[in-house]
């Protein structure tokens, strides 16, 4: 009896742990990767050596200004692409989390801190980043007319 009744409740729970576990863990088929890692893979192309006006990374001064804007406003440009640097530094197989943990490295190099990127603070950043956007693209097709 017991047998039959675990049987059938088998799938149901099954799902449901799944579920619950990819909604917390999407990863496609790839794990996410460190600031660090995400640096030395995609970032160290430009912030390494401070290519087309970006800050250099471990250079306070360049870095300060950013700093000062504040974790919402660097981590939503780089999602969402700032002057010559193209959205996710034009690595779009990044993870939004991917990008903001980057961010928050070269923060750190450059003798910043920031706050552990999360779900939450990642998603604002995303919206704020947005709207930014939004904003310089309307402004550049104005000043076109």
């Amino acid at each position: 009896m017991r047998l039959k009744l675990f049987l059938k409740t088998l799938p149901a729970v099954l799902l449901a742990a799944t579920s619950q576990a990819w909604a917390a863990h999407p990863t496609f088929g790839k794990a996410p990767m460190s600031g660090e890692q995400v640096y030395k893979a995609v970032c160290v192309t430009c912030h390494g050596h401070g290519v087309a006006g970006s800050p250099k990374a471990g250079n306070r001064q360049d870095w300060s200004p950013l700093i000062a804007e504040g974790y919402e406003d660097l981590v939503g440009s780089a999602l969402t692409g700032v002057r010559m640097m193209p959205p996710k530094g034009g690595a779009p197989e990044l993870y939004d989390i991917e990008v903001a943990r980057a961010v928050v490295y070269m923060v750190g190099m450059s003798g910043g801190r920031f706050p552990e990127p999360t779900e939450a603070n990642v998603s604002s950043a995303r919206a704020d980043g947005e709207k930014r956007q939004a904003k310089r693209l309307k402004k550049a097709a104005a000043s076109r007319q």
